[in-house]
């Protein structure tokens, strides 16, 4: 593992950036290599750094702490396109060198960039506990054992920083993880109220 022992000038290098910074790493291998030297080095992602990568390797990008975002590549379009090049050289045409840019088929947004900017400690690190156990059933109760405020400071903190209370943002950030869920997945609602029971 070459990059783990580098992980002091690569630390270097991520103290050096300004805070907060966005990383685009070049594949999803790297970015996984990155959120290691992040967790080891106590480096705060999202907040401080935001990690995307490409890919979308599926296991790689949710076995990572925090899970990663990665861009999704037009596998079947670049698949497509080759098979067209391939068509015209075989009947003998002559091609030119240049590169074939393929659009990718989007972002698929995990925990390394969900970034919130909050100016108020206590309700970044109560947003950011939301989004770490959106697929539990959590409520304010559970909010209140993480953050060591009272339930009345607390919301007004809430409300002061994002002009909602701590129960709407749950609800909030549990629906948004819905729709992706049945946006991406070929979970029925039901399936995904019981997965959240757990």
């Amino acid at each position: 593992m070459r990059w783990w022992t580098q992980r002091e000038a690569i630390r270097a290098w991520l103290d050096s950036l300004p805070k907060p910074v966005g990383i685009f790493a070049c594949y999803d291998g790297c970015g996984q290599q990155l959120l290691e030297i992040c967790r080891y080095y106590e480096i705060r992602v999202p907040d401080e750094v935001a990690i995307v990568g490409v890919d979308n390797d599926e296991l790689l990008c949710e076995i990572t702490t925090p899970s990663m975002s990665s861009i999704v590549p037009n596998a079947f379009g670049t698949g497509v396109y080759a098979a067209k090049i391939l068509d015209r050289l075989l009947r003998g045409e002559k091609l030119s060198g240049r590169k074939h840019p393929i659009e990718p088929l989007g972002v698929r947004k995990r925990v390394s960039t969900d970034v919130l900017a909050v100016g108020d400690r206590h309700v970044a690190e109560a947003v950011t506990f939301i989004r770490n156990n959106v697929h539990r059933n959590i409520g304010v109760e559970d909010l209140l054992g993480a953050i060591p405020l009272s339930r009345r400071v607390l919301e007004t903190r809430f409300r002061k920083a994002l002009n909602r209370t701590p129960h709407r943002e749950i609800l909030r950030v549990r629906t948004n993880a819905v729709r992706e869920l049945l946006l991406e997945t070929d979970m029925s609602l039901s399936e995904i109220s019981r997965s959240d029971r757990h």
